[in-house]
């Protein structure tokens, strides 16, 4: 087993047995480390059970991929979660009313295509 599959597996359970909080997991390749982000600050910061959770898992992870790091980061935290690779406990539809953007900014490429037309006034063919 992957430190990634191990990981998938248990922050799954955590999100079963924690029904409040929100996770954010990011394996980054180069530098061999897992973030697992954890919302709200109030149960990563205060709720003894949690805490003790994941100490538990970072002991176990340290043991079996001793090689890899793993950062529990929160909403304070400077590192982000840019590209997750396992969301938790969110509910998409608030996600994407949330996410806000504006149509001007949007801009569709389609290769070997372009918005202008060329006019043509040779309209002669060969026979």
């Amino acid at each position: 087993m992957s430190a990634k599959e191990f990981l998938t597996d248990k922050l799954k359970k955590m999100s079963l047995k924690f029904k409040d909080i929100k996770i954010r997991y990011e394996y980054r390749k180069s530098t061999m480390s897992h973030i697992v982000e954890v919302i709200p600050l109030l149960i990563f910061n205060n709720d003894e059970e949690y805490m003790r959770v994941e100490f538990e898992l970072e002991e176990e992870f340290e043991n079996l991929f001793p090689d890899e790091d793993i950062v529990f980061v929160s909403e304070d935290s400077l590192t982000e979660i840019k590209n997750p690779d396992l969301v938790l406990g969110y509910d998409y539809k608030s996600i994407i009313d949330n996410f806000s953007y504006n149509v001007e900014d949007i801009e569709l490429n389609v290769n070997g295509f372009t918005d202008k037309v060329n006019s043509c006034e040779d309209y002669s063919l060969a026979a």
